[in-house]
């Protein structure tokens, strides 16, 4: 029922602005949940946020041997327990039970639950999404794309989102997305991934929310460079600045703004894939607050991927 109800909504959205998008509906449905959604109201702004690419978590690989699926849970709770997030959106991940053990400060856990694209290896798991936050959320949905119609420019997985509502400062959406990867050529998968940023923003009017006005993040993994001049074309987040929105660790010099490392055989060098956006809306209800961000770029941090951070005074 409640799946389609979501699918009602959807299409009714999609009606009203068909002129200006017509997308063939997604899936949408409640994503796996640690805990039910709905609890005790926050007082106020979860304080500190990170998105990580967790690369195959657990074991950095597909085929991780059992000792190394423990190792690199191990290695992420120790990470994570350090840096101690409120909240916490995390892509690549394949086993929701290590997420909720990695992360027993952060009890309400949303996993998404996809499946591998037709054109897609389907030998290998799905890579899912995850929001955990140590507060308790009002709603937690995930948008599927695993039955879009296959086109040059359909997106795969989809995005997970996640509503907060406050005593002291209304309500909190926050969205977290991996895009698809350069595989195929970077002016075929740019089309791809503008394409998901469609599909987001459409959520975004199924769901009433306006981003000039209302406070959205978006974090994740784009697979989209602010910094190297080869995507100075791509509109994936150049679109989204041009509308008001800051992602918080732009500003970052190189190479303090890399988010994924540069790999061992020099094939691919360091970039800034991964990203922490605040709409306009954020940005005027923070305006009071100043924030922190940065990379968290150690050495014994358990993936290819670094951390973004972003941390709010109190």
């Amino acid at each position: 029922m409640k799946i389609g109800c979501f699918l009602l909504l959807w299409v009714a959205g999609l009606a009203e602005g068909q002129a200006k998008l017509p997308l063939p509906p997604p899936v949408l449905r409640e994503p796996e949940l640690s805990l039910p959604a709905r609890g005790t109201v926050p007082i106020g702004l979860p304080q500190k946020w990170v998105t990580w690419n967790l690369q195959w978590f657990p074991g950095q690989n597909p085929l991780a041997t059992k000792l190394e699926r423990e190792s690199h849970e191990a290695a992420v709770r120790f990470c994570l327990g350090r840096f101690k997030p409120d909240v916490g959106m995390f892509q690549e991940v394949l086993d929701a039970d290590a997420l909720r053990r990695s992360l027993p400060d952060l009890p309400w856990q949303a996993v998404t639950r996809f499946e591998r694209a037709e054109d897609e290896e389907k030998s290998l798991p799905p890579q899912n999404l995850a929001i955990c936050s140590r507060v308790p959320w009002q709603e937690a949905w995930e948008v599927n794309f695993e039955k879009l119609p296959m086109t040059l420019d359909r997106p795969v997985r989809g995005f997970l989102g996640v509503e907060w509502r406050t005593r002291r400062q209304g309500s909190w959406t926050a969205y977290v997305v991996h895009l698809k990867s350069n595989r195929g050529g970077r002016e075929v998968t740019s089309k791809r991934r503008e394409r998901a940023i469609e599909y987001l923003r459409a959520d975004w009017q199924r769901r009433g929310l306006v981003p000039e006005t209302d406070a959205i993040v978006v974090g994740g993994d784009f697979n989209c460079s602010l910094k190297n001049p080869d995507f100075r074309k791509e509109k994936t987040l150049r679109g989204l600045l041009a509308e008001g929105w800051v992602s918080v660790a732009r500003d970052l010099p190189w190479p303090k703004g890399a988010t994924v490392r540069p790999d061992s055989q020099g094939k691919y060098p360091a970039t800034d894939f991964d990203a922490i956006l605040l709409s306009p809306g954020w940005q005027k209800k923070i305006s009071s607050k100043k924030y922190k961000s940065g990379v968290w770029q150690e050495s014994n941090v358990p993936s290819d991927h670094w951390p973004v951070w972003l941390s709010f005074a109190r």
